[in-house]
């Protein structure tokens, strides 16, 4: 028997109908599973849906059977019952079962009496091609009932399954593992077969379960208990080797492809398994792409969307990181990467979440981490990893910067090597520090812990409670209210969100990549000098929407979705170049722009939506829009997990339920959301374009009308445009100052022909009323388009209270006792500063680490 064969076989398990357990050569058992943490057993849905819809619902059990090496080397079979906790997706009751089960095809099973069961290892990332791949599962392919063992590797992808060549998967072994042989992990679960090759569901998929809002709770309780299981066998006696152990020996975790050692990586996780989740995509990538930065000294945003939702995804991207030298490769930084990622993530949970995690293990994490820094090879990453973890430890103000460090973390130092200091985010930080001997480690009180104190290095106990047993669930996190809107002071800023010029420098100075100690003695002498810190990201970090609808070719419009950092890179999210109907594009868009929201909000930053429309388009409404489905697309969800259906049977959607989730708010009233147009933004910008955006940047605001008359006439009933540019005078005699304001929709009519008149004569913000309303309402309009104006000021100052006024004109009380009209919609269109977005020359990405 292999190396692997031995670590797989104690988590392998057969499922079937309930019965004694003990195997026959005729034992009709429906597949196989593995288990993932104690007690959970993870397969494919159509492995459990072989029970029916009463199992796939929790109200019938299936058996797991499973093996156990005795003391005198035997195995022997253990058995348990299952209760399928989540499956997605779910079989319903009375409809027979899809032949392929749709995609993700998962299933949890909970397992009694199997909390001593050894759990396979969760790959953290996405696997390549080519990767050697080993499957495991349960047979009678020969005629005996055995586990089967095959090699083979992965040689694409197609959709969201994984191709296997070289083995193909028999019957019985749907639901076993796919197990990466260069890593030790799992990495997908075995599906199926075609003619010519294996399916795997890649393991990825569970961690896309964590969006559901009913699978979610489950399936982040297991992955908690995966990590905190591995973390408790590191130093634990057993029969069993560990897969820690067994990693470290293995070509994906040698030196030279990462500095991170397996057992620095089970302890890390084991630590992350006990903070509250991170609140979206975000804010783990933003972290990510913040250390990226910080040992680089450049940021170049990841080309490929990075879709992650737990702690642990994010410290996996920084996995053989390297960098940026002339022609690629470049020395290795994972290892200084990784911790201080850890650190910002401690720190992030001290400052923003103390009340969920208990103190006691908060500090423990942060001591393992500054044991880390302790021993670290550059005396400049261990001091970053310090002022980042006295920020933890609730030292000095939460927020505001302090005096900037004389000489950064390195100038100025006897025998010091990096000149060029940290730079960056770590130029100041809240709260002071200080001079210590770089062998000491600051702890919660203060004091410092010389090394012998403090957890060696690649080392630390983890609090491992005991196995999980029932389900809890975790505390929730703190939403902001979605009825506090912001003010007008607090709108983001037009110049940094909107594709303006910012104001960010170059890249800061990369973290030291060579080899270096500090002085004599181990002690590095340190002046009297406020700490580095890590103030509020800068204009060039924050990340915004940019969704694009294209003219229509016969009738269909192409769109496309993208990220935007900082006003200058893209990544692509989503797009169709064969494009939709107009009518389609709101059902069509939703699932893009909320994984593209998920990814720009970060912190206190709420991505903005900038909309680039053809003219015939500027009334659809995408302020309006929700990002949550219909109710009965609501109702159908809750068919992926099975504890919650008693509760919910026979009920009506309940509006109640989704108070703090954010896709059910029109996305216009809680962030900025505008019109561009796609046409101008293609063409170089014009020098009337450029003067008026500068003159509403400047301000005051002053209130106009697109169509020239005055505004107590509005638009009378059927008003046509006349002459080939019949509103372009007036238009072009306006102040650089004015802002055109029109009631009613621009789409058609007078009102397309004056938006036309207005970008030809360089307007960059317009106002309009987007609905259809009786005609006398059109004074009232106007009067609210000339306060909101006033209010504003100048460009900048537009989106809050624009903002605040769809908010009010939501409601249809408030909007009548103060006499507001209509749903507003907003041009603003700065001329580009750079190639027009999707024109734009794209680096290459660096080089990959050797055999990464």
């Amino acid at each position: 028997m292999s190396a692997f064969d031995e670590m797989v076989r104690p988590s392998l398990a057969r499922i079937g109908a309930p019965g004694d357990g003990y195997a026959t050569d005729r034992d009709s058992y429906w597949g196989s599973g593995f288990f993932i943490a104690p007690g959970w057993l993870l397969t494919c849905a159509h492995v459990v849906g072989k029970g029916g819809a009463a199992v796939c619902r929790g109200q019938s059990a299936l058996s797991v059977t499973w093996q156990e090496r005795t003391a005198d080397g035997a195995w022997e079979p253990r058995g348990g019952t299952g209760t399928a906790v989540v499956v997605a997706p779910r079989l319903e009751a009375g409809r027979p079962a899809r032949d392929p089960w749709p995609f993700p095809d998962l299933a949890l099973v909970r397992v009694t009496g199997a909390d001593e069961v050894r759990c396979l290892w969760l790959g953290d990332r996405e696997a390549g091609p080519r990767t050697p791949l080993g499957l495991y599962g349960w047979s009678v392919q020969t005629g005996e009932l055995g586990i089967r063992q095959g090699s083979g590797e992965l040689a694409g992808s197609d959709a969201r399954a994984l191709l296997l060549t070289g083995i193909l998967p028999v019957g019985g072994l749907s639901g076993g593992p796919a197990l990466d042989l260069r890593h030790g992990s799992v990495i997908g679960v075995i599906k199926g077969r075609r003619r010519e090759e294996g399916v795997a569901v890649p393991v990825t998929a569970l961690y896309e379960l964590l969006d559901s809002r009913e699978a979610g709770r489950a399936v982040r309780e297991v992955l908690r208990a995966h990590d905190l299981h591995h973390a408790s066998l590191l130093g634990a006696s057993s029969p069993y080797p560990h897969w820690t152990a067994v990693q470290a020996t293995l070509p994906g975790h040698t030196s030279s492809v990462s500095g991170i050692s397996t057992e620095l990586r089970t302890r890390l996780y084991g630590h992350l398994a006990h903070l509250p989740p991170p609140a979206g995509a975000g804010e783990v990538v933003h972290l990510v792409e913040d250390v990226k930065e910080q040992v680089r000294g450049e940021r170049l945003p990841s080309l490929v969307l990075r879709n992650v939702r737990t702690w642990r995804e994010g410290a996996a991207l920084l996995y053989g990181l390297r960098t940026l030298d002339p022609g690629g490769g470049g020395t290795l930084v994972d290892l200084d990467a990784v911790l201080l990622y850890a650190a910002r993530v401690a720190r992030k949970a001290a400052r923003e979440h103390a009340g969920e995690v208990e103190a006691g293990r908060l500090r423990a994490f942060t001591e393992w981490i500054a044991g880390q820094a302790a021993g670290h090879r550059h005396w400049a990453v261990g001091e970053a990893i310090r002022a980042l973890l006295e920020g933890a430890e609730g030292a000095g103000p939460a927020d505001g910067p302090t005096p900037a460090v004389s000489g950064g973390l390195s100038g100025n130092r006897p025998d010091g090597p990096y000149g060029s200091g940290l730079g960056g985010p770590y130029d100041s930080q809240p709260g002071g520090m200080s001079g210590s001997p770089s062998n000491g480690v600051p702890v919660s009180n203060g004091a410092v812990v010389a090394p012998a104190q403090a957890v060696p290095a690649q080392s630390g106990a983890v609090d491992v409670p005991t196995p999980v047993g029932a389900l809890e669930a975790p505390s929730a996190i703190e939403a902001p209210s979605v009825l506090e809107a912001p003010s007008a002071l607090q709108a983001p800023s037009t110049v940094e969100c909107l594709g303006a010029p910012s104001s960010t420098g170059p890249g800061a100075a990369p973290l030291p990549a060579g080899s270096a100690h500090p002085p004599a003695g181990g002690r590095a002498i340190q002046p009297h000098a406020t700490a580095p810190s890590l103030p509020t990201p800068s204009p060039g970090t924050r990340t915004d929407v940019l969704v694009k609808v294209g003219p229509a070719t016969y009738g269909r419009h192409p769109w496309s979705v993208q990220l935007i950092y900082g006003g200058q890179d893209v990544t692509p999210v989503d797009g169709d170049d064969r494009g939709v109907r107009a009518e389609e594009l709101a059902r069509v868009l939703r699932e893009p722009l909320a994984t593209a929201l998920n990814q720009g909000d970060h912190g206190e930053h709420l991505a903005a939506i900038e909309v680039f429309l053809p003219r015939k388009l500027f009334d659809l409404p995408v302020d309006d829009w929700q990002l949550l489905p219909d109710p009965s697309a609501t109702t159908a969800a809750r068919a992926t997990t099975a504890f919650d259906d008693e509760d919910h049977e026979g009920d009506e959607y309940d509006e109640d339920d989704d108070f703090v989730d954010e896709r059910a708010l029109p996305l216009g009233m809680r962030r900025t959301v505008v019109v561009r147009d796609v046409r101008r933004n293609g063409l170089p910008p014009s020098p009337e374009w450029r003067r008026r955006w500068k003159g509403v940047l400047r301000g005051p605001l002053a209130h106009g009308t697109l169509n020239g008359r005055p505004a107590a006439e509005g638009h009378p009933p059927g008003a046509r445009a006349g002459g080939r540019f019949p509103y372009y005078g007036a238009l072009s005699a306006m102040s650089d100052a004015s802002v055109p304001v029109y009631c009613g929709p621009v789409g058609s009519g007078e009102g397309y022909a004056a938006m036309r008149d207005a970008l030809r004569s360089g307007h960059a913000v317009v106002l309009w009323r987007r609905d259809q309303h009786d005609h006398e309402e059109c004074g009232d309009f106007h009067r609210q388009a000339a306060d909101l104006l006033g209010l504003a000021g100048h460009a900048e100052g537009l989106h809050g209270p624009v903002r605040d006024l769809r908010i009010r004109l939501a409601d249809p009380d408030t909007a009548r006792a103060h006499g507001l009209r209509g749903k507003i919609a907003v041009l603003f269109d700065p001329p580009p500063d750079r190639t027009p977005y999707g024109t734009e020359s794209m680096r290459p990405p660096p080089l990959a680490a050797p055999g990464g």
